[in-house]
Formats: structure tokens, C-alpha cells, sequence
């Protein structure tokens, strides 16, 4: 069993030593600075030295290697993953001393690699390189639907082969490991290389202020205590409407118990419900739980569209996202179910006062909480000259830095830790953080998925519906297909 690294400890140690964090008051309301909102402040987050946490790396002189980072994508997302230098911001300079921690160490030099300076594009550039036979990169990360795609052509070699990568430590999400590996194989990485896989993981955010002033606790025991369902949350969601401008419709200006924008990215994830299954000789099937899909569909329904929910319609996507996470910031609804990253995004400079849960369960029956993700996926391709033994050393040097520098840096940014339910708050991320799952269904489903466009699909209609077992029944003939086209694939390159 893994070690339980409790981010909730390291803040502990962060109060108790004074370094980052200061203590709040009880009801969590003080003021914060400007820089304190922001992440701009000079400090710097502290780095965790917990014995249990040695990676157990040999020390190995690399001899000033340069090893080469392809992260294809805007710069945003170039950030999350490598820096050039300190900034004063909290979470890069946590990024770069990840970096530096790991070039003094081995006596290496970690760049940007050159095919992948100053383009946005997540793919094509890098798919015509390694077809074309180009060493360019030890490692790549890009589109995670994009990348599955390439993986399913040959372009990136087998994980499990690689030295050095110890599976049993934290900063190898059980769950995503499980999803990902089919007959002992893995072409994607997500871990904490890139701080992307915590940003993206999807929590429900809460608005702590309203839930005071509608007389509702606050659910962390429900959590604690198993307790915290879908149910749960269909019930404490209705209490939250209001008409607000008095116009006797439900309206972008009114209050709610749940926001959605028109997407619905790691919905089902939390639940288990993968249609792409694996027995236990390692081959895939497709079969999906009408039953249980079905369901979890009409709860979701509910959610949005009875009384307390509420779909910010627009006319695309970021128009929707920015209405819906706009009436939470301004403190217009009780819940939110969102990526974390969007805390930073849209949150961390507004009024509201909020705290964060994972998803609830499907019924307390659920063995755990899982926070479902759609992490950016790392690969090494197969054209790398590299030596294995320093690249796999590197990638969990990496790995371990972010897990334990970088992780605690975010979370102050986007939770606003000087409040006084942080230790909770630290735990409830945990849960989600420490059983983040990629589905294997989501990504490899080529856009076509139940997890890609089910929900989609029923609830953007003119008259939205649940009617699930229409659907399936629909798309059972491609959705077959396509896992036997994986089914083939891992096949052809069993060892």
C-alpha cells in the first residue's frame, strides 16, 4: 500500500513554522492582499523533507546531458511543466526549483526542446518529426485525445519498460495507473512531471458564505464519514435558488445550488463506469452498465435542470464557462463542479469565501472518492537515443520534485490557505488528488465516447433527456469497433 502523503500535514508544518501561511480567524472571512490572491508575493513554498518520501534514485554524475522537454501546446501549458528562471510567483518558482533540484542532483540540463518552441499545436508537429525518424525529445506531452491517437500508430515506447520508475510511489496515481496499463503496457504518463494533472482534476467547489446563511453545514463530515453522495448533494442543492431580480425566471442573474457550463469533461470517471473494460488476462471488451450509466445520467439531470440547478447556455463553450464560474465568484451559488485550475482562474481574486469537496459518490457503498482529470499525457518516443537508465531516472527525479515542491505550491494558490477550514480543505483534495483517474475510455474513445459526448449529446437536445439505452444502442456498433482496433493494438505488441 502507498504511503499517505497528506498535503494537510505539510500545511501544518507551514503554520507551525510560520514560513508561508498565516492563521485565520474562525469564520474564514479575513482579507487577504493583493499578492496573496495572486501567487505575485516574494515567497516561496516550502519543500517537503519526509523520509518516507525518498525516491531512492542511485546518484549518478549525467555529466551536464542535456535532456530535452517537448511540451507541445500554448505557453500556458508549457508553464506547468518547465520555467526558465524565478518570478516570484509562488507555483513557478516551485516549477524551477523542481528543475534546478533535479539538474544539481544529476548534473544535467533540462530545456525546452527546440521543435517545440513557439508553436501552440499539440500534435502534428510532433507526429511528422517522429514518423519522419527525428530524435527530438526524451520527452513529449501534447493533446491527451491527440496523443492516445499517436500511441495507437507506434509513436511512443512502452513505460513499463523503462528503469527506474517505482509504480508504488505517490506520485503514481493509483487509479490513472490502473486505467492506463493494458498487458503490462503504458504509453502515456500522467503524473506529476506537470502540475496540468492537478489542475486539471475536477473537485466540487462550495460557497461556504451561503451555505452559512441558508443554514446548511458545511459537508466535510459527510465526506469524512462516507456519507457524501450524489444524493446528498441533489438534496443540499435545492435549497440554494432564488429569484434575485424578480423576473419570475431562472437567468444568468439569479442564485443557484449548482452552476454547469455546457460541458460535462469527467462526469462519469468518478464512478467507475468504464464501457472500455479488461479482464484480467489483459484483453478488452466494451460493455457498458445501462443500469448504472443510466441512473447516473438522470441524477445529473437533476442536478442541472430541477429546482436549484442551472445550465449557462450560450453560444459556445468559453462563453458558458465564463457565465457559470462568474456566478460563483460573485457568490451566487452553492456548488460547482469544476476543474481546480479554475479556482486560479476565476476565483482566486474574487470575494467569494469557498471550500472544496470531491465528487460525491454513486451511494455510500462506493469504496472511495475519485477525482476525475483529463491530464495532459508525457511520452517518450520511440525514436529517443537516450541511455534508459539516466532517462528513467530523470522522469522519476521529476516525478518526485513535483510531487513534493509543486503540489503544496498550487494548492496554496488556488484554495487560499490562509482561511481557517484549510486543513480540511487540504484533506478533501487529497482524496481527489491521491485517486485521480484518467479514463482509459475517455481517451482512447477518439472523441466518440459515452465519456466523450453522452452527456453532451442528451443534454444540449432542444428537449434535453436521459434516454441513455437509446444512445448506446445507437453507437454500440463503432464503440465495438474501436476497442477491437485497440484490442489489436495492445496485441501486436505484447512481450
Amino acid at each position: 500500500m502507498k504511503h499517505k502523503y497528506s498535503l494537510a500535514s505539510v500545511l501544518l508544518a507551514l503554520l507551525t513554522t510560520g514560513c508561508i501561511l498565516s492563521c485565520g480567524d474562525s469564520t474564514g472571512n479575513e482579507q487577504r492582499t493583493e499578492a496573496d490572491a495572486t501567487g505575485t508575493g516574494t515567497e516561496t513554498a516550502a519543500v517537503t523533507e519526509d523520509p518516507e518520501l525518498e525516491d531512492g534514485l542511485p546518484e549518478v554524475d549525467m555529466d551536464g546531458w542535456m535532456f530535452r522537454m517537448g511540451i507541445y501546446g500554448i505557453e500556458e501549458r508549457q508553464e506547468q511543466t518547465i520555467v526558465d528562471g524565478q518570478t516570484g510567483n509562488i507555483v513557478n518558482d516551485a516549477v524551477y526549483s523542481k528543475l534546478t533540484t533535479v539538474e544539481e542532483r544529476f548534473n544535467v540540463d533540462i530545456v525546452m526542446a527546440e521543435s517545440a518552441i513557439n508553436t501552440d499545436d499539440s500534435t502534428t508537429v510532433m507526429r511528422n518529426a517522429i514518423m519522419a525518424g527525428d530524435d527530438i525529445a526524451e520527452l513529449v506531452q501534447g493533446h491527451d485525445i491527440g496523443f492516445a491517437n499517436c500511441a495507437l500508430e507506434g509513436l511512443f515506447l512502452n513505460v513499463c519498460d523503462i528503469p527506474y520508475l517505482d509504480f508504488s510511489k505517490p506520485w503514481w496515481p493509483d487509479a490513472t495507473l490502473e486505467s492506463m496499463t493494458v498487458a503490462d503496457q503504458m504509453y502515456m504518463m500522467f503524473n506529476n512531471i506537470s502540475y496540468n494533472n492537478l489542475a486539471s482534476t475536477r473537485v466540487v467547489f462550495f460557497n461556504k458564505t451561503l451555505l452559512q446563511s441558508l443554514d446548511v453545514e458545511f459537508p466535510y463530515q459527510l465526506v469524512y464519514d462516507g456519507e457524501w453522495t450524489l444524493d446528498k448533494m441533489l438534496e443540499l442543492k435545492a435549497y440554494g435558488y432564488k429569484d434575485l431580480n424578480g423576473n419570475g425566471q431562472q437567468d444568468e442573474n439569479d442564485q443557484y445550488g449548482f452552476i454547469n457550463p455546457t460541458y460535462y469533461y469527467c462526469w462519469f470517471e468518478p464512478f467507475r463506469v468504464e464501457p472500455y473494460k479488461k479482464d484480467k488476462n489483459g484483453d478488452l471488451y466494451y460493455e457498458v452498465d445501462l443500469d448504472k450509466i443510466s441512473t447516473l445520467t438522470e441524477k445529473f439531470y437533476s442536478l442541472i435542470f430541477d429546482e436549484g440547478g442551472y445550465l449557462a447556455a450560450a453560444t459556445d463553450n468559453s462563453d458558458s464557462e465564463k457565465i457559470a464560474h462568474t456566478i460563483f465568484a460573485e457568490g451566487r451559488s452553492m456548488f460547482s463542479y469544476t476543474a481546480l485550475g479554475k479556482a486560479v482562474t476565476y476565483y482566486a481574486n474574487s470575494d467569494v469565501v469557498y471550500g472544496v469537496l470531491p465528487m460525491p459518490k454513486y451511494d455510500e457503498s462506493q469504496d472511495t472518492y475519485y477525482g476525475g482529470s483529463t491530464d495532459r499525457p508525457i511520452a517518450v518516443p520511440v525514436t529517443v537515443t537516450a541511455d534508459m537508465n539516466n532517462l528513467g531516472i530523470i522522469i522519476e527525479a521529476l516525478n518526485a520534485e513535483g510531487y513534493k515542491q509543486v503540489y503544496p505550491a498550487y494548492y496554496e494558490i488556488a484554495m487560499k490557505t490562509r482561511y481557517a477550514d484549510q486543513t480540511d480543505d487540504a484533506n478533501m483534495l487529497d482524496l481527489a488528488h491521491d485517486n485521480v483517474i484518467i479514463s482509459f475510455t475517455y481517451l482512447n474513445g477518439d472523441y466518440k465516447s459515452i465519456y466523450n459526448i453522452l452527456l453532451e449529446t442528451l443534454f444540449k437536445a432542444n428537449n434535453p433527456s436521459t434516454d441513455v439505452a437509446s444512445w448506446c444502442a445507437k453507437n454500440e456498433k463503432t464503440q465495438t469497433a474501436r476497442v477491437e482496433k485497440l484490442q489489436e493494438f495492445y496485441d501486436e505488441n505484447r512481450s
